[in-house]
C-alpha cells in the first residue's frame, strides 16, 4: 500500500485525535469537578449535628463551611478538610474525621459551585475560598493559630496544598492525591499542556517545612501510586504509607489509617 493510498486515513486519524482532544479541553472543568452536578444534598450525618454553619465572604459570593468543635476543647488546634471532586462536605465519610476524636476542631470547606455556594469551581476559586476558611479559622478565639493542619482527599489535596503555599500550615495529612493535576491527563492520550485546572501539589511540597503525611492505594486505578511517590520525595519530611485499595476505598482500615497518623503526628509535631 502506497503512502499516498495511507494518507486519507492518516488526515482522518489526526483530525479524529484533534476531535478527541477539543472535547476534553471543553469538558476538562466538568471532569475535575463532577460535584457541581450534585442536585439533591445528603441527610446530615450524626457527627455533623453540633456544626456550625459559616458563610466565608468571597469575591463571587458566598462558600460554605462547617465548623465542628472539638469535644471538651477551649482553645486548641484545628484541622482544614477538603474532600474529593464528587463529594459535597454532606458526604465526607465520617471516618476521616477522626482528628476530631484527637482533640481538633474541624472545619470542612466547600468547594465553589457546590452544594449551596456560590461561584464556579477553579484552581483560583477554591484557592481563595479555602484562604478565606483559613483566615476565619484562625482568628477564632477556641482555635490556636499556630496549630492548623490541612487534611485533603483526592482533590483536596490540590486545595489544602495551595492553601499551604499562602498560609501557615504545621502538617499536612494526603490521601489518594495526585502530584500534578496536568500530568493525569496521559491516561486521555492528551498532552499536559491542555489542562487549565494546574493544582500542583509537588511543587508546594518542595518548599514546605513543615511535616507531611501521605496515604495512597496501591491499586488506585484515578491517580497511580507513582504520584504518591513523587510528593513523598518532593520534601524531607514526609512518611509514605499505602495501603492496598483502590481509589475510593482509601483507606478502607480506618482504625489502621489513624493508627499510622497517630504515630506520625506523635513523632513530627511537638506536644505543646
Amino acid at each position: 500500500m502506497s503512502i499516498t493510498s495511507l494518507l486519507p486515513w492518516l488526515v482522518g486519524l489526526v483530525g479524529l485525535y484533534g476531535a478527541w482532544l477539543l472535547l476534553l479541553y471543553v469538558g476538562q472543568r466538568s471532569m475535575v469537578y463532577p460535584g457541581t452536578r450534585i442536585s439533591e444534598r445528603p441527610p446530615l450525618a450524626a457527627d455533623r449535628q453540633d456544626r456550625q454553619v459559616i458563610w466565608l465572604e468571597t469575591a463571587w459570593g458566598p462558600v460554605e463551611a462547617w465548623f465542628l468543635p472539638a469535644p471538651g476543647a477551649t482553645r486548641g488546634p484545628a484541622v482544614i478538610v477538603g474532600h474529593g471532586n464528587a463529594e459535597l462536605i454532606d458526604s465526607i465519610p465520617g471516618g476521616f474525621l477522626g482528628l476530631r476524636a484527637r482533640g481538633y476542631a474541624v472545619l470542612l470547606v466547600e468547594y465553589p459551585g457546590y452544594g449551596d455556594s456560590a461561584g464556579k469551581p477553579t484552581v483560583d476559586t477554591v484557592t481563595q475560598a479555602f484562604v478565606a476558611a483559613y483566615d476565619v479559622l484562625a482568628s477564632r478565639a477556641d482555635v490556636d493559630a499556630g496549630r492548623i493542619v490541612g487534611m485533603g482527599r483526592s482533590l483536596g489535596g490540590g486545595a489544602v496544598c495551595a492553601l499551604a503555599a499562602q498560609r501557615p500550615l504545621q502538617a499536612l495529612l494526603l490521601v489518594a492525591t495526585f502530584a500534578d493535576l496536568p500530568s493525569l491527563s496521559r491516561r486521555y492520550l492528551a498532552p499536559a499542556r491542555l489542562a487549565s485546572e494546574r493544582f500542583d501539589n509537588e511543587s508546594v511540597l518542595r518548599t514546605y517545612e513543615g511535616p507531611v503525611f501521605i496515604a495512597h492505594g496501591t491499586r488506585d486505578e484515578l491517580i497511580p501510586v507513582e504520584h504518591a511517590r513523587r510528593n513523598a520525595s518532593a520534601t524531607a519530611r514526609s512518611r509514605l504509607v499505602t495501603y492496598d485499595t483502590r481509589h475510593d476505598e482509601c483507606p478502607v482500615d480506618f482504625d489502621r489509617f489513624w493508627n499510622d497518623v497517630d504515630t506520625f503526628l506523635t513523632v513530627a509535631l511537638p506536644t505543646p
